[in-house]
């Protein structure tokens, strides 16, 4: 099925370092960091400017409409980013030449259409290189590849065919009780402040949220309704019944601010236990589009790792 009338596609990249490099465990805020600059590198043609928003070709601007999304005016939320970077969850933090490099990335919407500038903004970012500061390494694409399909060839610079969105398969039994692992930075607020306990209520209000803000600015039909009262009486409904997230604290320097920035988040898994057979659609589109603050850097990753139905004994799950 289609996610939910929003196109969302995905494409893992597979590179390889041509010397050495030293990346931080957690290197989502580095790759969007490089990708910025990238990306306003090839694609800015009035340097001369130094505020998009009064560039007089900023709606035509890669730049600007992948990456330097702004508050709009008498907007309550901000206008969530287009561009969805995953880096490699693992810890690994060095790298020797010929050493490999996998990451993903998601693209929301009509914003696919961009997608020849993305391919040279990852070149670009090879050239220039990655990591922490005079320990940089650069890299080459081997390939782009869309749910294993290459669409693109980096020895041979040959682009295919790459408009090709996820589909979204739902368990073909009746879920009762579904188990998630969030596998970076999740950072949820409730009450107007930062929390590590998530009922399932919070986690599909947010959720829904954010799927609702990506559909109204980058899909060409918004027609997307949600029955908020309905889902939250229903959502709360559903239990916790096994809880392990854990805070996770770490820091980026944003370039842009010349600050340090504290962007902890809770890990871990979670298990939840009830009427779950309407809210299956949206925890599988959040597997792609993450959930929670500064997901265009890969926080808010999730993964459904277990269903439970009425044939194992999910029952045990309250024990």
């Amino acid at each position: 099925m289609k996610s939910l009338g929003l196109n969302i596609y995905r494409f893992q990249v597979e590179t390889s370092f041509t010397s050495a490099a030293l990346l931080p465990e957690f290197k989502g805020a580095t790759f969007r960091g490089a990708f910025g600059i990238s990306l306003k590198e090839i694609s800015c043609l009035n340097k001369a400017c130094k505020n998009c928003n009064l560039c007089l070709i900023n709606k035509q601007c890669p730049y600007k409409q992948l990456f330097a999304v702004e508050i709009e005016k008498n907007q309550v939320h901000n206008i969530p980013s287009p561009i969805i970077l995953e880096p490699p969850y693992d810890r690994r933090t060095v790298y020797s030449a010929g050493s490999e490099l996998v990451f993903s990335f998601v693209v929301i919407g009509r914003m696919i259409e961009y997608f020849p500038y993305l391919i040279l903004t990852l070149k670009k970012m090879g050239e220039k290189g990655i990591g922490i500061k005079n320990r940089r390494g650069n890299f080459i694409i081997r390939n782009i590849k869309s749910d294993n399909t290459t669409v693109y060839d980096g020895e041979k610079e040959i682009l295919y065919p790459y408009k090709n969105p996820q589909k979204i398969t739902l368990p073909q039994k009746d879920v009762k009780a579904v188990s998630l692992e969030f596998l970076s930075p999740t950072r949820i607020k409730s009450d107007g402040k930062l929390t590590k306990d998530l009922p399932f209520s919070l986690l599909v209000k947010t959720l829904l949220r954010r799927l609702s803000l990506l559909k109204k600015n980058y899909c060409e039909s918004s027609d997307f309704t949600i029955n908020y009262e309905k889902i939250k009486e229903t959502a709360r409904e559903v239990e916790t019944v096994s809880c392990n997230l854990k805070w996770y604290d770490w820091e980026r320097f944003s370039t842009r601010q010349n600050t340090r920035m504290k962007l902890g988040g809770f890990l871990g898994k979670i298990t939840y236990l009830g009427n779950l057979g309407d809210f299956l659609q949206y925890l599988k589109v959040g597997e792609l589009i993450h959930i929670g603050k500064n997901a265009s850097f890969g926080l808010g990753k999730y993964a459904i790792i277990r269903y439970y139905d009425d044939a194992e004994d999910w029952g045990d799950l309250k024990a």
